[in-house]
């Protein structure tokens, strides 16, 4: 089926192509990326060797190179689903999945790879490795790692059941509401969801609609009666100048 085809063929096209550039190894059943291999490991987050200990899906085993190798390929083990390999029935590990299919499907280089901070390592981290150690042409353009959205204080999670939904949010507020709540900080700044600032963001977005209604109200008077002011023609030229971008900027936000 596609499925195996997908989660089987790709992944491992991708480990044989690790191993054949020398960055990776296999012991047993299992297929490792070894980091000391791959000097460029760690660049993406900024974290030193000392900093890299087993852990975050990376589990300590006599069997590996460096505590901190992870996992290209897992040996099968009873109750979890496995496909043939060269190294024996097993898994794709965390990272290689997505090495895999956006080589397969999106290419070699991407302008923008955003996610959440939380991404950052191991798994871009790792992502990033895998890829250029399989294609050396493999390159990101643009990283773009968001912070969270917390609800009243704690962070949003399906596990904490403390979530809330776009389509809950929309039977109370307007999209342009949340809109405006989404776009008032930076990207990379965590935020906190409640009802205060979804109805502050309400306000605002009423108070932009309401003076872009008003100035079209007046500019309607003067067009009406044909009304005609002269303005220097410096001053014009500024005017529509700002008056474009103004528009632009609008209309961008409203999309």
């Amino acid at each position: 089926s596609r499925t195996i085809h997908l989660v089987k063929l790709f992944p491992l096209c991708v480990c044989e192509q690790i191993i054949k550039n020398d960055k990776g190894y296999a012991v047993d059943r299992d297929v490792y990326f070894s980091i000391d291999r791959f000097p460029e490991y760690l660049s993406l987050s900024g974290r030193k060797q000392d900093d890299n200990l087993a852990g975050s899906r990376v589990d300590v085993d006599p069997k590996k190179l460096n505590d901190a190798d992870f996992a290209l390929w897992k040996a099968a083990k009873e109750g979890e689903p496995s496909w043939e390999s060269p190294w024996g029935d097993g898994r794709p590990g965390w990272h290689i999945e997505c090495s895999a299919m956006s080589a397969r499907y999106l290419g070699h280089v991407f302008d923008i790879h955003g996610g959440g901070e939380d991404l950052i390592f191991p798994h871009h981290e790792s992502e990033l490795a895998q890829s250029r150690a399989a294609y050396p042409e493999s390159e990101v353009k643009c990283w773009m790692h968001n912070g969270f959205i917390n609800n009243r204080g704690e962070k949003m999670s399906k596990s904490a059941n403390n979530f809330v939904t776009i389509r809950s949010i929309m039977t109370q507020y307007h999209p342009m509401a949340l809109r405006f709540f989404l776009v008032r900080a930076h990207y990379k700044s965590d935020m906190n969801n409640s009802d205060e600032a979804l109805e502050i963001a309400s306000d605002r977005v009423y108070y932009i609609y309401k003076t872009l209604h008003d100035c079209d109200e007046t500019v309607s008077l003067y067009r009406e009666e044909n009304i005609s002011v002269p303005v220097p023609a410096e001053e014009q030229k500024l005017v529509d100048g700002k008056l474009i971008l103004f528009l632009i900027v609008v209309k961008v936000w409203m999309l």
